[in-house]
């Protein structure tokens, strides 16, 4: 999920979409990776055990 941290691992249904260009994950889904997002708007996320802010990837 992030290159410098691991959350626990956790097993998933996956559903592509041919109409869709990123991947979307449930509340449920990012509650087990222990996501906590800061702001929706900019991309902003941590996982709950640090204080380090993150950003979303951008689309190519």
């Amino acid at each position: 999920m992030a290159e410098d941290a691991e959350s626990k691992e956790v097993e998933v249904d996956v559903i592509v979409s041919p109409l869709g260009d990123e991947p979307l994950i449930s509340d449920m889904l990012a509650e087990e990776f222990e996501i906590v997002v800061e702001s929706f708007g900019r991309g902003l996320w941590r996982f709950r055990w640090e204080q380090k802010l993150r950003k979303s990837e951008k689309r190519l």
